[in-house]
Parts: C-alpha cells; sequence; structure tokens
C-alpha cells in the first residue's frame, strides 16, 4: 500500500466514508516500482480481512473448507450454506486480486454476502496465482472447478440444472472465460454468470477512457494493473485470446449475465462495453452501475450504506435471473 494520490477530477459523489478509506490506506498500487507478489498480497489481506470490521460480516447458516478433486494436485475451496433447506442453485465464484492476490479469506464476506442474497451455495475457489502459475493457470483451475461442482450438484446446492458462476475483477475474467469454454468444450451447462467489476480486456491500453480518468486515486490503479497483467501473461503470451481477453471471443450462446461496474472505477468502461457486447450477442444481460463506489468496494473492510445497497441490488437481480432460470426458485 502507498500514500493516497488525490484524484486529477471532482469526485463529488464519492462515497463519504470510501474517501476516508482511501486518505487512510492509500491508493493500492500507485506506483509498481518494487512491487512484488508478497507485498501485494500482503497489502490486500492487510485491508481486507486485517482491518475488516466485524459487524460488516454477513451471517450464513455455514461453511466449509475443503480440498476438492478438481484438478489433479486437488483444489482448495470454501462453500458457503444458506439458510434455505430446499434445493438451490449452486455458484461458482472466483475472487479478484489481478490474477496475484486475492484468496478465500480476503473475498469470504463478498461470498458471504453473495449466499445470504441469492439464496444459493457458494462455492469459492482458491485457484493458483501468478507470477508463480501464469496464465492459463487459473483458468483450467477455474474450469476445472465447474466441472467438479457439476458432479456434485446434488450434494451442493441439490437442484438440478442449476449451475452458474460468478466472480469479481479478476474473477469476474476467469468466470466469462469459463462460460464460453464451456459452451465451447460440451459443458457442463451453466444457467448464468454474476460478473462484479469485470477484467474483460488485457489487450487493451488507453482504449477505455475511465482506464485514464479514475487510473489514479481509486485504489486501483493504471500502474497495479499493467503490474499484474505482467505477472499474469507470460512472454509470447497472446492477451487479445478469448480466455485472457473475453470481449474479444464469440458471446452469442452465453448464460443470462448480470454485469456490474462502479462509477469510479479504471475498469468500468471495459465492464459496459461487455455488458454492451453480451446483449448485442443475443445473451440476456442486466448491467448495473453503481454511483459514488470504487473497483473493490464489495470487499472494502466497513460495508457502506453505499456498498450494501449495491450488493443487495446486484445479488437480488442474480438471485431473479437463478430463478428465472429454474422457472421460479433461485
Amino acid at each position: 500500500m502507498t500514500g493516497y494520490e488525490a484524484p486529477a477530477r471532482p469526485d463529488e459523489r464519492l462515497d463519504p466514508t470510501i474517501r476516508a478509506i482511501l486518505a487512510l490506506g492509500g491508493g493500492f498500487g500507485n506506483g509498481a516500482a518494487g512491487f512484488d507478489a508478497g507485498r501485494a498480497r500482503a497489502g490486500f489481506r492487510a485491508l481486507t480481512v486485517e482491518a475488516r470490521s466485524p459487524r460488516a460480516v454477513a451471517p450464513v447458516r455455514g461453511t466449509e473448507d475443503r480440498v476438492v478433486p478438481a484438478t489433479p494436485e486437488g483444489l482448495p475451496v470454501r462453500i458457503y450454506r444458506p439458510e434455505r433447506d430446499a434445493p438451490v442453485a449452486t455458484v461458482v465464484f472466483f475472487h479478484g486480486g489481478g490474477f496475484v492476490t486475492g484468496d478465500l479469506d480476503t473475498h469470504d464476506n463478498h461470498c458471504r454476502w453473495l449466499c445470504r442474497e441469492t439464496g444459493a451455495v457458494v462455492v469459492s475457489v482458491s485457484y493458483r496465482r501468478a507470477p508463480e502459475h501464469p496464465f492459463p493457470a487459473a483458468v483450467e483451475d477455474c474450469l476445472g472447478a465447474v466441472r467438479w461442482a457439476e458432479a456434485e450438484l446434488d450434494a451442493l446446492g441439490g437442484r438440478a440444472a442449476g449451475l452458474a458462476v460468478a466472480g469479481d475483477s479478476a474473477g469476474g475474467a476467469l468466470a466469462a472465460a469459463v462460460t464460453q469454454l464451456c459452451r465451447d468444450s460440451g459443458g457442463p451447462e451453466l444457467r448464468a454468470q454474476l460478473l462484479v467489476y469485470p477484467v474483460t480486456d488485457l489487450a487493451a491500453e488507453d482504449e477505455y477512457p475511465s482506464r485514464v480518468e479514475y487510473g489514479s486515486g481509486y485504489l486501483l490503479t493504471a500502474d497495479a494493473m499493467r503490474w499484474f497483467r505482467s505477472c499474469y501473461l507470460p512472454g509470447g503470451t497472446d492477451p487479445a485470446a478469448p480466455a485472457a481477453s473475453p470481449i474479444r471471443g464469440r458471446l452469442d450462446g452465453l448464460p443470462p449475465a448480470v454485469v456490474v461496474t462502479m462509477e469510479y472505477d479504471p475498469l468500468r468502461d471495459e465492464g459496459e462495453a461487455y455488458a454492451a457486447a453480451l446483449a448485442a450477442a443475443g445473451v440476456p444481460t442486466r448491467a448495473h452501475r453503481f454511483a459514488g463506489l470504487i473497483h473493490g468496494s464489495f470487499e472494502l473492510p466497513i460495508v457502506t450504506g453505499g456498498s450494501a445497497a449495491a450488493m443487495r441490488e446486484a445479488f437480488g437481480a442474480f438471485r431473479d435471473l437463478l430463478a428465472e432460470e429454474s422457472g421460479g426458485t433461485p
């Protein structure tokens, strides 16, 4: 974490609590010089786990940590169970963190809210991270997790044909990539996708105005994004490959989507471009932009009123989508 860098534009609508967190915690990665994975991971955990207010944690019926045979080495997951007893959907969740940081703990509260608001079982996946395991390791792990979940639906949510994916930031990219791979490789069939401030275009530089306009002073920075990309994509990797940049893949025939963006987020415009491209390809898509919030608002240590309202609306829209896809039961 580094000292807070004041934004270069007016931000009158920025949530006051988030403004205070930025002033205290700094902009994540305002300078990539000297960055390393250990330091980045420690900084992210300090913000999202160690500073978390206990009052912010959403209650669920229970959680279970397991290592499941989704990959040859075994894949750690955390399973969240809702209060509802009836058969429910199963949502496989991929955490954000630039493909480098983030883990089951940093996104614990995000998954708790998702479980509580949707009434679905949520399976959070601890996929392999860069730079130790660059692209496509994370994609392979996430696809393996979805295939494992399909085989275990009876023991998870219990609802036949009730499998969906979700992810935030880098995890949103992984969720989007997995939907395309499932369509093209014989399944499993996914019923819905939830993409929260997703990365969708690693081949782009400054084509999206929000990357420039909000590239400093709002936690996630342009420097950090460039560093994350350099860790994730080894030399010689085509950044336009659909598994890395889902917006450059074929989008027809994908499951219905909820796409969430934040006003003060450098990734806002590419998330909204992906939502528009899905809709243009005939995919039922619900796009939600939330004013006054930043990238990572669902992982901040204090759940602000604005963040809570956004999670209820976004996850509620996903709950409704799951219900529509099941004929009325989320």
